[in-house]
């Protein structure tokens, strides 16, 4: 091999090393940013927890302080004895339904859940025209007073949402309407009572009476667990029979579930 080809092999050889060093240099770089991704968003999802943490915390206390205030605010109001329904059944019911209403609730999304619960009572009254008259009246009023009350309450944490809430992070599944998921289908089932009824429900129809022996369950609170269901459009009452039915998004989900739980 003459002296100048062995000049420009070794020069080839140089050439290599470096393009390798730099090909490793990229490479490190890679992995370092990549293992800084990942400890960014691993502090950050250490943040949204807590950020959750925070709020449910806050969202818990405001609603335990206003179920006492509410509850001394029905026993001062409320008819004793009343005439027409058992009274306590009857708290039992609307203190439910607030309890329910707020852990539901998002706080950043206080004005148009607020709407929505509106037109959902306001819907209630119509299916159940007594409460738009004494006595309930002044029951349903109590309610609604503080109900306005309690959801402007958890409205209020919003701001201290916004301040914990994490930036950049991408969400999952963003196109399923959150509020609605939950309020007619995750919700609705997340409380055994309702789950078992619509069990219940997908074999045939049920009296009130059944659903009662079912549950164990009386008044207002069996009422108010039968209403969550009929609000989903998950069950119906047949007003000719006066039995409760299951509805086709009911059994639809029941018939979801079964397959999920199957294949597990």
């Amino acid at each position: 091999m003459r002296k100048d080809e062995i000049g420009d092999h070794i020069m080839r050889i140089e050439k290599d090393l470096r393009d390798l060093g730099n090909f490793q240099r990229e490479q490190g770089d890679l992995i370092l940013s990549e293992l800084r991704s990942f400890q960014r968003l691993f502090i950050e999802e250490r943040i949204e927890t807590m950020r959750r943490q925070v709020i449910t915390s806050h969202q818990h206390l405001i609603l335990q302080f206003a179920l006492g205030t509410v509850k001394r605010e029905f026993d001062s109001v409320c008819p004793n004895p009343c005439s027409l329904y058992d009274r306590r059944d009857c708290i039992d019911f609307f203190t439910s339904r607030l309890r329910e209403s707020a852990e539901r609730m998002d706080p950043d999304e206080m004005d148009e859940f607020l709407v929505r619960q509106r037109k959902t009572d306001e819907d209630l009254v119509r299916k159940y025209p007594e409460m738009g008259t004494e006595p309930c009246l002044s029951c349903f009023q109590v309610y609604a007073v503080e109900r306005d009350h309690l959801m402007k309450a958890i409205g209020e944490l919003s701001s201290v949402r916004s301040a914990l809430r994490r930036q950049n992070h991408p969400s999952l599944l963003q196109d399923l309407p959150d509020d609605e998921v939950l309020a007619t289908i995750i919700e609705p089932l997340s409380h055994p009572v309702r789950f078992r009824m619509l069990k219940a429900l997908s074999r045939g129809g049920m009296s009130y009476t059944d659903l009662s022996t079912l549950t164990g369950y009386r008044g207002g609170h069996l009422l108010f667990h039968v209403t969550r269901l009929i609000e989903a459009g998950l069950a119906v009452k047949d007003d000719s029979s006066g039995q409760y039915l299951i509805t086709e998004k009911g059994m639809g989900l029941m018939d979801l579930i079964r397959k999920i739980y199957a294949g597990r």
